[in-house]
């Protein structure tokens, strides 16, 4: 059986900064016991790293939450790095998985991973243009399976939330969760579709609940209807059963 054929050495010149969502400074800990060259940036010291220049034998890192994800990764997209991005994070995170996959990201490292294992996949991912930690497979395998076991049911009324007049009263991102709230999604699928921790979305539910005078969340489409802020409409779909 032939064997499968590796670059040795790194793919490409770029530096990489790494995205660390730990809270061990993993990353800064295991590039150093490798001896590789490491810095340690914050979301504000980013912003200078084209003027005072970017070394291509160092790894940048930059620590931050899950629930600080989306917003670093905006400001990096914005600046315009010429860095590959590297993310590490748990894969029991896998709310962010989607959010990561649709972003330039080249590499996706596990932080559930021991020092000398996590040391092992990133020597691995050098080696190649993109990597993903097999720790990740088994969600995407299961994702993708899942995409094609779905089945659409036609629908008999459609509820759609007029924005301009939920937001006299709610924030954007409380209106995001409330048409997610009208669709039927829970708060754990509202979290996975918005990339965002469950107790943001808990708090965002808490939030509208109050302002809407609504007792929970069914109550908060009653509450939406009574003040007119949702449109019902009839389903086209004319198949009979």
């Amino acid at each position: 059986m032939p064997k499968m054929l590796r670059r040795k050495g790194p793919v490409h010149r770029r530096a990489i900064l790494f995205i660390d969502t730990s809270g061990e400074a993993m990353v800064r800990r295991a590039v150093a016991y490798m001896g590789k060259s490491v810095e340690a940036e914050t979301p504000e010291s980013l912003s200078l790293l084209p003027q005072e220049g970017i070394n291509k034998d160092t790894v940048y890192c930059a620590e931050c939450t899950n629930g600080d994800l989306l917003e670093l990764m905006e400001k990096i997209a914005e600046i315009g790095l010429p860095v590959r991005i590297g993310v590490n994070v748990s894969s029991e995170d896998s709310h962010l998985l989607e959010y990561l996959m649709s972003k330039d990201v080249s590499i996706m490292m596990a932080a559930d991973r021991s020092m000398k294992e996590w040391c092992e996949q990133f020597e691995k991912a050098e080696a190649f243009q993109t990597y993903m930690d097999p720790y990740f497979q088994p969600y995407f395998m299961e994702r993708y399976r899942s995409l094609h076991r779905q089945q659409e049911q036609p629908k008999e009324q459609q509820m759609q939330l007029e924005i301009d007049k939920a937001r006299t009263v709610l924030s954007d991102a409380e209106i995001r969760i409330l048409e997610k709230i009208i669709e039927g999604k829970s708060n754990r699928r509202i979290a996975e579709e918005c990339y965002l921790a469950v107790a943001t979305v808990n708090n965002h539910v808490s939030h509208l609940t109050k302002k809407m005078k609504a007792n929970d969340r069914t109550h908060t489409i009653k509450r939406a209807i009574e003040e007119g802020w949702i449109n019902i409409t009839q389903s086209t779909d004319s198949r009979r059963y």
